[in-house]
């Protein structure tokens, strides 16, 4: 019996802390797809909104990208709630040949702290007349 007591007090006492107020990061967007581009093409950009649907400031803490032909920004200040900050992604296809899937880790102050987006684009040759 006094075992029993003991793991409801613990599960009591553990409950509150697990029900804090906290910042809850939402993508509408989870992967932007460019289509077919052109390998001749300098850049392509897109804005993945972040969106913070909790009831604490939300703070991107870092994005990162898979690979050299991408780059990515971000919004610096805190998210309120009910607000968007936003990650700016470029994608740059010059010599770049085929079919591109490229993730963007956007760290947070929310659970779970890593979140991924994606880009993709076809990337064909320039036309030659």
């Amino acid at each position: 019996m006094p075992r029993k007591f003991l793991l409801i007090l613990l599960l009591f006492l553990w409950l509150p802390a697990v029900m804090v107020a906290q910042a809850v990061v939402r993508f509408p967007e989870m992967v932007h797809d460019f289509g077919e581009v052109c390998e001749a093409s300098d850049s392509l950009t897109c804005v993945f909104d972040v969106v913070n649907v909790g009831d604490r400031p939300l703070h991107i803490e870092g994005v990162y990208v898979s690979c050299g032909c991408t780059v990515a920004t971000y919004s610096q200040e805190a998210v309120m709630p009910g607000k968007a900050g936003a990650v700016y992604v470029t994608f740059f296809p010059k010599d770049l040949d085929g079919l591109y899937l490229k993730s963007i880790y956007v760290y947070t102050n929310t659970l779970p702290r890593k979140n991924v987006v994606r880009i993709k684009a076809r990337v064909v040759p320039e036309k030659k007349d």
